[in-house]
């Protein structure tokens, strides 16, 4: 087993993806999710792919902003989601497949 490996017994969780629909791989995607708030109706979550570019996530309208390198996504992926799943049963809003958007 290398470094990048899991062991077979941990289990994997996939995560919701949809393929871009009709969407030219070189064109840039946008996924986006609004998540409920307390005091708000929603905040947007925004997530920007672009070929030979950092990803963009954007949470707030854009107000909270960062670039990672799709190695770097990947592990904050990792980590964001299992520390989430450590909280308990996702919600029902977030049963929802996101399709790509290219605005």
């Amino acid at each position: 087993m290398t470094a990048h490996e899991l062991p077979e017994d941990v289990p994997v969780r996939m995560p919701y993806a949809d393929p871009p629909l009709d969407a030219p791989a070189a064109d840039r995607r946008f996924y986006r999710l609004r998540a409920p708030h307390v005091d708000k109706a929603s905040v947007p979550v925004t997530v920007r792919v672009a070929p030979d570019a950092d990803l963009y996530v954007a949470v707030g309208a854009g107000r909270r902003r960062m670039y990672l390198t799709p190695a770097e996504a990947w592990a904050l992926w990792r980590c964001l989601s299992e520390a989430v799943a450590s909280t308990g049963e996702p919600p029902e809003w977030i049963r929802v497949h996101i399709r790509p958007t290219t605005r």
